[in-house]
């Protein structure tokens, strides 16, 4: 069987609470013998009993420095920190009274731990364990003749000290249990759903290298022809240059064509030069300014209100041409869903600053909200679905958020939310 190991925050945090358990529990054995020692005057191997407690003392400080190693604790580990217990536990039964001693219960508490973090086969032999030891402390112990007695000729109607023993026992170890195995299975459950959320986002960014692989073989294929379409349509305008409306027709071909150009350009240029503009900073205002009106000047037929915060003085943020786009695919999505008209407000406050772009189409499905940049999805027909994937992806990269819910009116809201501290220039 392949060794499975711990994700190392989650065995490195259950490591510790077994180790604060363990603390706990020989705190309590330790007041229960000096009680005995003290008030009861038992008859106990007292030099054994704390030979034993000094072994362990030293094996929980080993414990302690292997908290602070890089190495990974594998499953075989941990149920070896749980058999050193059981071995101790059965070590001090055995020279206090065996089975009849109220700590026998403690045995429930590293089953329980094993249970909730470990393989089930390893829980079984764990269990197999306690239940082998509980049965030999029944027959091969050192009795308490003592506590016996005194139990037994008490003639009071309280309970005697050895069910005292044996709940005070069992609030301990159901304290430690509820608390702590419950701690220790909501930690593993933790790393789980990263383990998962990073499985999804490695998808997800698998997805958008193949999708830039593409585009940069497209956009080294697209430069031929669109010079050779762009020779064409210069070639047609002055051929019919006394037609105008045909010329008319012609130039906004020939616009479109050199915007084209212009955008595989820049995506070469990006590529090599991302670093000197994250390097460049401006106002959030400013930003947001630029890049509506470089939006505006793609979709002019689009209607658009923009509200911003009247703070007095805006935040800087770093210039990130990625984060550029990303919003400029929301504005897309929100004007391709709402030809009428879209709504955009920008807010900040000290520690992040919030885009939110309202549509007024026909909304969307929950369903479909829950897969937003989870994979390549779209809603139009001639729609490729990289667009929100790609700004998910941008706005992740930068620690930010994305959210699309539908308005509580008509339409629906993508809300972007990025930290200030990320993007400030410093």
């Amino acid at each position: 069987m392949a060794q499975q190991f711990f994700p190392l925050a989650a065995s490195q945090q259950n490591l510790r609470r077994l180790l604060i358990v363990r603390i706990i529990v020989f705190a309590c054995q330790l007041v229960a013998l000096l009680y005995a020692y003290l008030f009861l005057s038992l008859e106990l191997n007292y030099l054994m009993i704390l030979s034993t407690m000094v072994i362990f003392i030293l094996i929980n400080f080993v414990v302690f420095l292997r908290l602070n190693k890089p190495w990974p604790i594998t499953d075989p580990e941990f149920l070896g920190h749980l058999l050193l217990d059981i071995v101790g536990l059965s070590i001090l039964l055995y020279l206090s009274g065996g089975a009849s001693n109220p700590f026998v219960s403690y045995y429930l508490v590293p089953i329980t731990i094993a249970a909730a973090i470990l393989p089930w086969s390893y829980t079984w032999a764990l269990a197999a364990l306690c239940l082998l030891c509980y049965s030999f402390l029944l027959f091969f112990y050192m009795p308490l003749p003592a506590l016996m007695a005194m139990d037994m000729g008490s003639g009071s109607m309280l309970p005697g000290l050895h069910v005292m023993g044996m709940w005070f026992n069992f609030l301990v170890s159901a304290l430690l249990i509820t608390y702590f195995v419950v701690k220790m299975a909501a930690t593993l459950r933790e790393q789980q759903d990263k383990l998962t959320q990073y499985r999804e986002d490695n998808l997800r960014d698998e997805q958008i290298l193949a999708v830039a692989t593409q585009a940069a073989g497209t956009a080294h294929e697209l430069g031929t022809p669109l010079n050779t379409v762009a020779v064409l349509v210069k070639e047609m305008a002055d051929e019919q240059s006394a037609d105008s409306e045909l010329s008319r027709q012609l130039a906004i071909i020939e616009q479109q064509i050199k915007r084209c150009k212009n955008s595989l350009k820049e995506l070469v240029n990006q590529a090599d030069f991302r670093e000197a503009e994250k390097a460049k900073s401006l106002p959030l205002q400013d930003f947001i300014n630029v890049l509506i009106n470089q939006w505006q000047l793609i979709r002019p037929e689009i209607t658009m209100t923009l509200k911003m915060s009247d703070a007095e003085s805006s935040p800087v943020i770093s210039l990130d041409v990625t984060l550029q786009q990303a919003i400029i695919n929301i504005l897309n999505n929100a004007a391709d869903a709402s030809p009428q008209g879209i709504e955009v407000s920008v807010e900040w406050d000290s520690s992040n600053w919030t885009l939110k772009v309202r549509d007024y189409g026909e909304g969307i499905t929950d369903e479909f909200a829950e897969q937003l940049g989870s994979g390549i999805i779209t809603t139009k027909e001639d729609g490729l679905g990289v667009g929100l994937v790609l700004s998910q992806a941008s706005i992740n990269r930068l620690k930010g958020t994305v959210k699309l819910y539908p308005h509580k009116e008509k339409g629906a809201v993508t809300e972007v939310c990025l930290p200030l501290p990320a993007l400030n220039h410093e």
